[in-house]
């Protein structure tokens, strides 16, 4: 008889940390300000701002978006980043990713004063985290960690690989796994190895943005399948795992949609509040 994964539930989760987000804020003296830029008018990028934006408004944060043309200058982004550095009543930033093509993503995120770096990929917040100093943790692994370790599987000794292009997304990722006695290797999309290393590892985590690539016979028998992915694909949002063939095989999975993108916003939110007490705290 075929067992089916049980779905890791990210919308539950979400919610529990967006509820102690919104009791920590009763508490505060103050309002948390979150600037967000936003470049462009890519759909997904504006549905990702605007669930967030109810999502802040919900639990009290103040959030304030500035939105660009897709053909913004450089120049004009990088002067709203520095009035928001010196804007004492604005405690966090964010600037939605991807932006066009003609942008530096580099120079613009290492605009962002690294004590309102909200998403933790200042390279100075990325640095001190993979030092363990004390810093703003990013948001997405904290995330991913926590939906994994909602499960209740012992990780200790457990292998994940992570399957990205971008180094800021997996090296603070293999560091909080590794915080958790994961082993993990990061692995690149188009590795020719990939297919092969695959069924080896007992957590899987993907984020490439190629809808369904991820059968059941790419994956151990019973692994922990993380999809970070999202794409559209015949008016549906699907992630880069095959849902359907892979729950029969996986012990758990999450859902897309569901599963990641809610904790990526709750993450969002903690760490904003988690910004706007640091002044208080080191008063």
């Amino acid at each position: 008889m075929t067992t089916k994964a049980k779905i890791i539930d990210g919308k539950s989760i979400a919610n529990d940390i967006q509820n102690e987000v919104a009791e920590q804020i009763t508490n505060l003296k103050l309002t948390p300000g979150l600037g967000v830029i936003l470049v462009g008018n890519d759909p997904a990028s504006e549905l990702y701002v605007s669930l967030k934006q109810k999502a802040a408004n919900k639990v009290g944060i103040n959030f304030c978006l500035y939105k660009f043309d897709e053909d913004a200058k450089e120049s004009e982004i990088l002067e709203t980043i520095n009035w928001l550095n010196k804007d004492d009543e604005i405690h966090a930033i964010l600037v939605q990713l991807p932006l066009p093509k003609h942008l530096d993503e580099d120079v613009i995120i290492q605009a962002i004063n690294s004590k309102k770096d909200v998403d933790g990929f200042h390279p100075q917040n990325i640095k001190a985290y993979l030092n363990n100093e004390p810093t703003i943790a990013p948001g997405l692994s904290m995330g991913i960690i926590q939906l994994i370790t909602s499960t209740g599987e012992n990780l200790k000794d457990k292998t994940a690989l992570i399957i990205a292009k971008s180094e800021e997304f997996t090296k603070p990722l293999e560091h909080t796994l590794s915080a958790f006695g994961v082993q993990s290797q990061s692995i690149q999309p188009n590795d020719p190895t990939l297919r092969d290393v695959m069924p080896t590892f007992d957590i899987i985590i993907t984020a490439i943005g190629k809808p369904k690539w991820i059968m059941a016979d790419f994956i151990k028998e019973k692994a922990i399948l993380i999809d970070v992915g999202t794409t559209k694909l015949n008016n549906e949002t699907v992630g880069d795992v095959d849902f359907e063939s892979c729950k029969l095989k996986a012990s758990w999975i999450t859902p897309v949609p569901g599963g990641v993108g809610p904790m990526t916003v709750a993450m969002l939110l903690k760490n904003t509040v988690a910004l706007a007490r640091q002044p208080i705290e080191q008063a």
